[in-house]
């Protein structure tokens, strides 16, 4: 009588683990794609929900609020931040005079956040003593002073913030990125 054998092979075990590999070796590269542009999309998200809160605040103080961005680019160092009133430096700390910061608390984000990702604004630069681009919002009905975008990107993918004199702040793409309206 033959004994019944339990288990695996070690030869059924190597090609087990070789297709595992090969499997791997294939998303691999597909994962890393799928990282890059969320981190392009969690950028563009914030750029759009700080421009958004901008307008709120505006509307909810009677007062302008301005968003700063630290250059015009494209750069993958910037930053940006919020201010009530005119226009702020994202690069100083608080104690600056020109700090960006709402009630006392900095309200600044930075490409630390979002490595590799690149920005490029296309706000006009405000009056001295901050001569940095800036999107202002006004406290009647959340207006924008100005029209403009700010062009994030990471290797082929771009996203685009667009801000209108309306104040109204949207998302989209000019690469074909998949959740985002074509520009």
């Amino acid at each position: 009588m033959g004994r019944k054998s339990h288990g695996f092979t070690l030869i059924e075990a190597l090609v087990t683990v070789a297709i595992i590999g090969i499997l791997a070796g294939l998303a691999a590269p597909a994962f890393i794609n799928m990282l890059e542009r969320n981190r392009l999309k969690g950028a563009a998200e914030a750029v759009f929900n700080d421009l958004q809160l901008a307008r709120t605040e505006a509307i909810k103080r009677n007062q302008d609020v301005t968003v700063t961005f630290s250059a015009a680019g494209p750069t993958t160092n910037w930053s940006y931040g919020s201010r009530v009133g005119s226009a702020c430096d994202p690069t100083v700390p608080v104690s600056n005079a020109n700090a960006c910061q709402i009630d006392g608390v900095r309200k600044v984000t930075n490409s630390a956040d979002y490595p590799g990702v690149s920005l490029q604004v296309t706000f006009p630069a405000a009056a001295a003593p901050v001569t940095l681009p800036r999107a202002e919002f006004e406290p009647r009905q959340g207006l924008a002073d100005v029209a403009g975008s700010g062009i994030l990107a990471l290797k082929a993918d771009e996203l685009r913030v667009v801000v209108n004199l309306l104040g109204r702040v949207r998302i989209c793409t000019t690469t074909g990125m998949p959740g985002y309206q074509p520009c």
